[in-house]
């Protein structure tokens, strides 16, 4: 297995696993993902590869002053929104599940934000995605809200500081 970091939030590769990831959900509530949707350009993509086989993908993203910061929804002040980084977006390939990689993928995530001097961790989780969850509050993540985000979808917003 590979391990790549790419300077970029809207990699081609990681998006068709999002994009496929989507289509195959039984319950497309759990994964708040939008073809269309242009990320914020500050941040990375992480990926795994089992050989050419991309077999999981996350996106963290540096949203700034965006009206999306997640912080905003939590009532922080501006100097704290310059401190967010987004876990944005994960996807694992159903034949690598269950082997700990959105956590890995995170954990690199969180590493480097750190490094770039963020010290607030977000991200949005449907409350029915156990897995999801799972892997996030083992992390250290905490649920600090849960509110209708992304056209009316139910998400916990959760938190790290660092």
């Amino acid at each position: 297995m590979e391990t790549l970091r790419k300077n970029t939030t809207k990699d081609k590769a990681a998006w068709l696993l999002f994009e496929r990831t989507y289509d195959m959900m039984e319950n497309k509530e759990f994964f708040a993902f939008d073809p269309g949707y242009t990320p914020p350009q500050e941040g990375f993509t992480y990926e795994i590869y089992d050989g050419p086989t991309l077999a999981a993908a996350f996106s963290m993203t540096f949203p700034g002053l965006d009206e999306e910061n997640l912080g905003y929804d939590t009532g922080m002040d501006e100097s704290k929104l310059m401190k967010v980084a987004h876990m944005d977006v994960a996807a694992v390939d159903p034949a690598y599940r269950g082997k700990g990689m959105q956590k890995k993928l995170m954990e690199l995530g969180e590493r480097d934000a750190a490094a770039l001097g963020y010290r607030h961790l977000m991200c949005t989780i449907h409350p029915d995605n156990a897995a999801s969850l799972k892997s996030a509050l083992s992390l250290g993540y905490r649920i600090v809200k849960t509110v209708e985000k992304y056209g009316g979808k139910t998400r916990h917003i959760l938190i790290k500081d660092i």
